[in-house]
């Protein structure tokens, strides 16, 4: 009797540049470790060891490491980045690549299609172009996320705008456009009683007291714009108002904030925490999140606060507002406005049972509307439909 031929599993490389654990990079992680390892082989490719890479391994996903992936535009970099990219998906023979962030989803879906790669996918997490500072940066953006564009085989969206960017601006075909939001395990995520969250925030925070606590998470760049919180949390405090202030991440924004923060003389109120791993239970510590950012996709920092049963007061842009709904589980205001951030916090602060409402409407959303079991069950229908759209290829055993 001969013995059955087992199927060769899927080979998925996601490719992200930095190793953080910010929200993007918790996207695929959480993708990445709840796939079926049974019909799933999964890798990471970043710009090198990190957070999110450790976490990774320990889930015993692949990582490999190409240094010249960059932020910035390096012709240079680029250059080598896109031949080493090349020569991994060659290597490895990956079924599917699936690439984050703009230059580096340029870089590794051009790298995919020269390797020959069945299906090369792109997630967007929010288009940088629209808010350029610059009609040349803006065009740069722009040109760049239209060739990523034209070396995709599918590009997953978080919100509707985005979507309707890549039809109208990027000239994207309908058929490659996916809608899928993001998802959280609110298992894992869920806010404690009154005592408890007392009692955590003395081991977490070493507080004593019961100012309520505000909390912006993410990481400190240009795109969060933590400037704003900072400039919201000084007027409050200037104004009177009780309460602690906690920024969670770290970033190139770091000692301007910390500067900023000594000089109004609030270093015990306003506390930058850097990278933190026990996010979880940072936020059970916590009454208020708040979210100022430029442009997003769809937050999944968001997600996590509101599973945590926290209110939200987030910018009114694209992605947020998808996922806050204004005066009924938290408050949207306009991009960099730090006064009316303050004014709808003041409103809260000074609320405890509105906090409540709205923090228990917010968690009910996302058990109904966005969880991660959800997410990763249509991220893998897409790689099938993908892959059997692949007709003429060898796959047909693969995707059986």
């Amino acid at each position: 009797m001969t013995e059955p031929t087992s199927i060769p599993k899927i080979k998925i490389a996601h490719l992200q540049l930095l190793p953080l654990l910010s929200g993007v990079q918790r996207v695929t992680l959480d993708e990445l470790t709840r796939l079926d390892p049974e019909r799933y082989q999964c890798w990471l490719i970043c710009q090198q060891p990190g957070p999110l890479t450790e976490a990774a391994e320990q889930a015993g996903i692949h990582c490999l490491f190409v240094s010249d992936l960059v932020r910035e535009i390096s012709p240079k970099s680029d250059s080598r980045a896109l031949i080493t990219l090349t020569k991994i998906f060659r290597r490895h023979q990956f079924n599917v690549v699936h690439t984050h962030s703009s230059k580096t989803g340029v870089l590794g879906r051009i790298a995919g299609k020269l390797a020959n790669v069945p299906v090369v996918m792109h997630s967007v997490h929010g288009f940088a172009f629209p808010a350029a500072q610059s009609k040349l940066q803006y065009n740069l953006y722009l040109a760049m996320e239209r060739v990523g564009t034209r070396f995709s085989d599918g590009i997953v969206f978080l919100n509707d705008t985005d979507k309707s960017i890549a039809l109208n601006q990027l000239r994207a075909k309908q058929d490659i456009l996916y809608l899928l939001p993001n998802g959280v395990d609110a298992k894992k995520f869920y806010p404690l009683a009154d005592m408890e969250k007392i009692q955590q925030r003395q081991t977490l925070l070493n507080i004593e007291d019961d100012k309520p606590c505000v909390v912006m998470l993410g990481r400190l760049w240009r795109q969060k714009n933590p400037e704003c919180f900072v400039n919201a949390a000084i007027a409050l405090l200037d104004s009177g108002q009780q309460a602690h202030f906690f920024l969670v991440g770290d970033g190139e924004c770091h000692n301007a904030l910390q500067q900023r923060i000594r000089e109004a003389s609030y270093s015990q109120s306003i506390k930058l925490l850097g990278w933190r791993n026990d996010i979880v239970e940072l936020l059970r510590c916590m009454d208020v999140f708040v979210l100022p950012s430029r442009w997003e996709g769809m937050p999944l920092a968001i997600l996590e606060a509101q599973a945590s049963g926290l209110p939200v007061v987030a910018t009114d842009i694209p992605g947020n507002r998808d996922l806050v709904a204004d005066g009924e589980d938290g408050y949207l205001f306009p991009s960099e406005d730090a006064n009316q951030l303050a004014t709808k916090l003041k409103h809260l602060l000074d609320n405890k049972e509105l906090r409540s409402a709205f923090g228990a409407t917010a968690r009910e959303k996302v058990q109904l509307h966005y969880r991660i079991e959800k997410r990763v069950e249509q991220i893998a229908e897409i790689y099938e439909t993908q892959l059997k759209l692949k007709k003429g290829s060898d796959l047909a055993e693969v995707v059986a």
